[in-house]
């Protein structure tokens, strides 16, 4: 913001500079030029006087001007109607031939007043005379380095007052670039620490109406989500006490089950299942705290969880089967991978039909694939794009669930239809991978 403000304000001083600066340059140009053409006005119309009172014939004239010419420094020349030269001070002619043929003097000539010339090298003004019953052309003209000089320091001393100008406008962009732009970055940097999880973050205030306005609606965010935030601990631990009660009763009254002589297969599954149903109070509650950047053994992670399923599978005369390539780790939350997995053989299980495969395979990103395949009758082309929204009907079950779950992690939900069967796909980010990475893997 500060460099956009700093660059707003040198366009605008400098174009500010330009729409002035021009029109100013070329007035002075022309009251100097218009300076000096006064200037040399009087010599001419003062020898023309000087003339008209002592001058009896020509060399008497050329006399007079070469007295004139000595005492002011300047060039009198005097030409006859074809622009011959008839008497002059100087020895280069060639301004004589230019100052004939200009339009200024034509007027001259015309109107009977003094005529403006700017040649090249010189400055001129021309009056007609009359000496001695012939009209003459009476010029006066000097060289114009003294007027370009004082052009050239003018000029120089209005690029030095536009030099200060674009300076101090650059000064005062950089002071309110710094007054604007820092409440504006000290509410980000607040923003942001909100957005990390430190709820106790407050945004300064810098006197400025809404930047104070806007530091005013984050603390109130900030105030609402710490309370939000500490309602969500309060009912985590007392819904973690409440269901780790009933469990403690239910794994005694299993344990009485054992002792009493029932049938060992059915106490040990109703025991896994009573674990399977802990861990999942366990992750449920670690999803409930705010996210964390964990490095997960995927494959590691995967075959710890197999064993419950495998049993439940035997129990309806079914395989579990994991076929895990090397793969890296991933960059999510444990409990989320295992929620995830859980839902996926869930559906497997209660849907499909045949073994069910775990495939763990690579993928560039770096990324991790991890798919659920089963045997049944997988989704039709109606049920697909139905699968994983919100209602998600019969084939659907719990996918939604595992759809926010994973795209919270970086990752994506996709459902494949192979010949045969369901198949459902967990594409995860790798350590050191980007969360879009495997999006389209």
């Amino acid at each position: 913001m500060r460099k956009r403000l700093l660059w707003s304000s040198l366009v605008a001083v400098g174009v500010a500079l330009v729409l002035l600066g021009l029109p100013l340059a070329v007035a002075v140009r022309s009251s100097l030029e218009r300076s000096t053409f006064d200037r040399l006005e009087g010599e001419v119309e003062q020898a023309r006087i000087f003339l008209n009172q002592e001058a009896s014939s020509l060399p008497r004239a050329a006399a007079i001007l070469e007295f004139l010419a000595e005492r002011s420094g300047e060039r009198f020349t005097l030409l006859d109607p074809s622009g011959r030269v008839v008497a002059d001070t100087g020895d280069d002619p060639a301004p004589a031939g230019t100052m004939a043929s200009s339009p200024d003097v034509e007027r001259a000539r015309q109107q009977g007043g003094a005529a403006y010339h700017h040649g090249p090298g010189y400055i001129a003004a021309s009056v007609p005379i009359e000496l001695g019953g012939t009209s003459l052309l009476l010029r006066v003209a000097d060289s114009d380095i003294e007027l370009a000089a004082a052009i050239r320091r003018s000029w120089l001393s209005i690029a030095g007052l536009g030099l200060s100008a674009l300076l101090a406008g650059v000064m005062l962009a950089l002071y309110q670039g710094r007054r604007l732009a820092a409440p504006l970055e000290d509410l980000a940097a607040s923003a942001r620490r909100l957005g990390e999880g430190d709820f106790t973050a407050r945004a300064p205030r810098s006197g400025l109406p809404e930047p104070d306005d806007v530091a005013a609606a984050l603390d109130t965010t900030a105030g609402r989500l710490s309370t939000m935030l500490e309602r969500s601990h309060s009912f985590s631990s007392d819904a973690s006490h409440q269901l780790r009660t009933p469990l403690t009763a239910l794994r005694l009254d299993l344990e009485a089950l054992a002792m009493s002589g029932a049938e060992p297969e059915l106490v040990a599954a109703a025991t896994a299942e009573a674990d399977r149903l802990e861990d999942t109070i366990a992750e449920l509650l670690t999803l409930a705290q705010p996210p964390s950047e964990e490095a997960v053994d995927v494959a590691k992670l995967t075959a710890s969880r197999l064993d419950a399923w495998r049993a439940l599978a035997r129990a309806e005369g079914r395989e579990v089967v994991l076929d895990a390539g090397p793969v890296a780790a991933v960059r999510a939350r444990a409990a989320a991978l295992g929620q995830c997995l859980q839902v996926l053989l869930d559906n497997a299980l209660a849907h499909g039909s045949g073994t069910i495969t775990v495939s763990l395979r690579h993928v560039p990103g770096p990324g991790v694939r991890l798919c659920v395949t089963d045997e049944g009758p997988g989704f039709t082309d109606r049920t697909v794009p139905r699968a994983a929204d919100r209602h998600g009907g019969h084939h659907g079950r719990g996918l939604p669930l595992a759809r926010s779950l994973i795209e919270a992690e970086g990752g994506r939900l996709h459902i494949e239809q192979p010949e045969r069967g369901a198949r459902v796909c967990l594409l995860l980010p790798g350590v050191g991978g980007r969360a879009g990475d495997t999006a389209g893997a």
